[in-house]
């Protein structure tokens, strides 16, 4: 008897993620699809361009018959990336307060 093999694939509202959930169901395995929001800013048209990506991987996740979960990080990416906490390479970080 085989395991069931469950994996959570990130959904960026994009081809790509949505490409890559398509072919781990195909593959067999159970997928859940999760977006995460990073960032909470609105366009010039009062719009929050997150909102779409959003909707766009919720409607990848009705499409493949898959759960979908959204999460915030919004606080979390405020406060570690921009407010200069982040923990990568100060090289490599172009948010990186001292670069």
């Amino acid at each position: 008897m085989q395991a069931v093999r469950h994996v959570v694939c990130a959904l960026s509202g994009g081809v790509d993620s949505a490409v890559a959930a398509l072919l781990l169901r195909r593959r067999g395995y159970q997928v859940t699809g999760v977006f995460m929001k990073n960032w909470d800013s609105l366009d010039e048209h009062g719009v929050c361009t997150a909102d779409k990506d959003c909707e766009d991987a919720y409607r990848v996740c009705q499409i493949l018959d898959i759960p979908f979960h959204q999460v915030s990080y919004v606080k979390e990416y405020w406060n570690d990336v921009f407010r200069g906490r982040c923990h990568c390479h100060r090289s490599l970080c172009k948010n990186f307060p001292g670069r």
